[in-house]
């Protein structure tokens, strides 16, 4: 029995059909939320390494083989927060830095604003699998309350818990602008001359946050009134 040519049609029609509400059916499925993301499948014969680094979007660091002592990957996307040029962008990802590498064992050198980088050693890439390593990294913001003899920009120094080191130095500025350093406690120090300013702060800096430490300028000398009394 012969099928008829519009008999053929119909069955080819159904088919299509179908396969177009499979597709979208499964296109649904992906897109319908940011629960349903999923990233690109690993590469073949490689392993997936995610950083965490509690919302800070960018982090310049390099990834060192362990058996050769060879850099495989770095990035370097951020600007150090000592440029006069720095400064923050308003939109925070929180997500993790994604990197795909050869099945090994590796060292991972994140730079900071500070001489102290964080260093995550005995990293393990097993292929076909993921491996999550947190940076305890974090950052702080400088807020400063100028007076006579003070501009925006006031230069301020970063030391160890008890003051034996200088890790590092900044400035103050009117824009939002983080400094990113290892996880830990810190003093900072804005010193004076002129103005006979010397103050030092207790700093405390946490993962996943923004610190913000605030100096006040000391009030300057009153004016001697023209004209005073004599003795």
């Amino acid at each position: 029995m012969k099928t008829s040519r519009k008999q053929r049609n119909r069955g080819l029609f159904i088919a299509l059909s179908f396969l177009l509400s499979s597709l979208f059916i499964t296109g649904c499925a992906t897109t319908g939320g940011s629960s349903a993301y999923l990233p690109p499948p690993i590469p073949e014969g490689q392993g997936r390494l995610f950083l965490m680094t509690g919302g800070i979007n960018d982090v310049n660091f390099m990834i060192i083989d362990d058996e050769t002592e060879d850099e495989v990957y770095s990035q370097t996307p951020r600007m150090s927060a000592r440029s006069p040029i720095a400064y923050e962008s308003g939109l925070q990802s929180g997500m993790p830095i994604q990197i795909d590498l050869d099945p090994g064992t590796y060292r991972i050198e994140v730079n900071t604003d500070i001489k102290q980088s964080v260093t995550i050693e005995d990293v393990v890439v097993k292929m076909g699998e993921e491996v999550y390593k947190t940076v305890q990294v974090g950052r702080f913001q400088v807020l400063f309350n100028g007076g006579d003899g003070f501009g925006s920009q006031v230069p301020f120094l970063i030391m160890d818990y008890n003051m034996r080191t200088v890790l590092g130095n900044g400035m103050t500025s009117p824009d939002v602008r983080h400094f990113v350093v290892p996880v830990g406690i810190y003093k900072l120090r804005i010193e004076n001359s002129p103005t006979g300013m010397d103050e030092i702060k207790h700093l405390e800096v946490f993962f996943n946050r923004v610190t913000p430490i605030a100096f006040t300028a000391p009030a300057g000398p009153e004016e001697e009134t023209p004209g005073g009394s004599e003795e």
